[in-house]
């Protein structure tokens, strides 16, 4: 039995050295855009990343993330002052393709840009969004929008016009501005982080390692009722790293295995 746990050890610590080591990696993540007082819409997907080129160390360097995440969903405005004109607004979102680096010194990444394509729609009048603006994330063949930076601007010389000022991700404290009912302003915050199991940047790129983006868009309005004429909203993008499910029913099979051997040399 002992030379059975012995070999079983032996193996899982071979796995594990070879995935941490390994140029990709499973993720399971989540695609938050938060509206300001509106609620927040929250898309989900997985994929594999490639992570620190060819390099293969713990640290995580660069990401590489291709699509993984897509998803929709309508926000209703409840706010009295312009439901009349936006009773709601419908989303859809689609993760693009692109690499970020610079990731382990946290904060400002020397390679922020991965895009945030779909469709964000101004439902106008109509809860049916029978009469709509349609802002495309991303435009200019992918070298503006969300997650990539740049202004998007709908409406032209119509009586709405909303323009979104967009910033590439950031890993460190991202801010914005929102015009308040009474007129005033106030600064708003949002950070994201890097660590690994240990709670530690050293491992990130290993399973249990945690990444989580943040990129601002500053939202200006006109020709729209109430006084939120500037507004900020935030994309938060959390991708954790987890077992490839090969590693996860090996392990399960030898566990299984080692219970039965156990077993088998108690009755004799």
């Amino acid at each position: 039995m002992r030379k059975a746990i012995v070999l079983f050890s032996a193996l899982l610590l071979a796995l594990t050295a070879g995935t941490a080591s390994a140029k990709t990696l499973d993720w399971h993540g989540t695609l938050d855009v938060d509206l300001g007082a509106l609620p927040t819409l929250r898309v989900q997907g997985s994929g594999v990343a490639t992570v620190n080129g060819t390099t293969g160390q713990n640290h995580l360097n660069t990401l590489r993330l291709a699509g993984g995440i897509t998803g929709s969903g309508t926000i209703n405005v409840t706010d009295p002052d312009t439901t009349g004109q936006i009773p709601s607004i419908r989303i859809s979102v689609t993760l693009g393709t692109g690499t970020l680096s610079g990731i382990s010194g946290g904060g400002s990444l020397s390679q922020p840009v991965l895009p945030i394509k779909g469709f964000s729609r101004v439902c106008t009048f109509t809860p049916g969004c029978g009469s709509q603006l349609p802002l495309n994330n991303t435009t200019n063949n992918g070298n503006t929008g969300i997650g990539v930076g740049g202004q998007l601007t709908i409406g032209g010389l119509g009586p709405f016009r909303i323009s979104v000022v967009n910033q590439p991700w950031t890993l460190g404290t991202a801010t914005g501005i929102n015009q308040t009912v009474s007129g005033g302003f106030i600064t708003l915050s949002e950070s994201g982080f890097v660590h690994g199991a240990s709670s530690n940047n050293s491992s990130t790129a290993t399973e249990s390692g945690v990444v989580q983006l943040i990129t601002p868009q500053q939202v200006y309005t006109s020709g729209i009722a109430g006084n939120s004429q500037q507004l900020t909203l935030f994309t938060q993008m959390t991708i954790h790293f987890i077992p490839e499910p090969g590693l996860l029913l090996l392990i399960g099979s030898g566990v299984v295995g080692l219970g039965l051997l156990g077993r088998s040399r108690m009755k004799k």
